[in-house]
């Protein structure tokens, strides 16, 4: 057998070292050259069928590293005729909720308020949130999570969340909450969301979610 027909026979092969290619970007060159070569051997104009080549597998690498990213959320096709549960949770959590503003002052100084608010919501921190599985950790960002904190001065939060004072526990719900530091108390501010997806029904929800923050701050 020539080299030629045993790189022709080991090409499949070599087509399933490229997926992994970004985690080896220093052999990523030689493994192109002999995958592009071997499809391209025989064609009319040998280049532009290489450069054909190498879009293709930069567009594969491209959706492997999107797919093992947390950030891979934001690039889900929405459009897709599957309902994949990041769908599910992107239409309860983004598109069928319904919001109401929130505000008042905590005489608390704000990290105390801080404190007091991550216990009383299960309120998860970035790298909490790393140490879950893939689909919780993605879960939390398609649904829309932000935690930015400023110790003494600011902290900016978003998650859905549940709490033992909230239908005991059973329902979750959204909240977005800007903690300012106020003299020595604390601004409260921002929403708290109900989806109307939920099964159990979301127009009592509201109410029990205000309570709660009343009660909390």
């Amino acid at each position: 057998m020539t080299s030629m027909e045993a790189m022709m026979k080991r090409t499949p092969y070599l087509a399933a070292l490229l997926l992994v290619a970004p985690l080896q970007p220093a052999r990523a060159d030689v493994l192109d050259g002999l995958i592009f070569g071997a499809k391209c051997i025989g064609a009319a104009d040998r280049k532009a069928c290489e450069e054909q080549a190498k879009r293709e597998a930069d567009e594969t690498r491209e959706r492997v590293r999107q797919q093992s990213s947390p950030s891979a959320p934001t690039m889900m096709n929405l459009d897709a005729p599957e309902d994949t549960l990041g769908k599910k949770i992107y239409r309860n959590w983004r598109n069928n909720v319904v919001c109401n503003p929130f505000s008042t002052r905590s005489v608390r100084d704000v990290d105390s308020t801080y404190a007091r608010v991550m216990s009383r919501y299960s309120f998860v921190t970035p790298n909490q949130a790393k140490v879950q599985s893939g689909t919780g950790e993605a879960g939390l960002y398609i649904s829309g999570y932000l935690h930015e904190t400023t110790p003494g001065a600011l902290y900016r939060l978003e998650q859905v969340v549940q709490s033992p004072d909230v239908a005991n526990g059973q329902r979750q719900y959204k909240l977005r909450l800007d903690l300012a530091r106020d003299g020595s108390g604390t601004r409260v501010t921002g929403e708290y969301c109900v989806t109307t997806d939920d099964p159990a029904g979301w127009r009592d929800l509201p109410a029990k979610i205000r309570l709660s923050l009343d009660n909390t701050f």
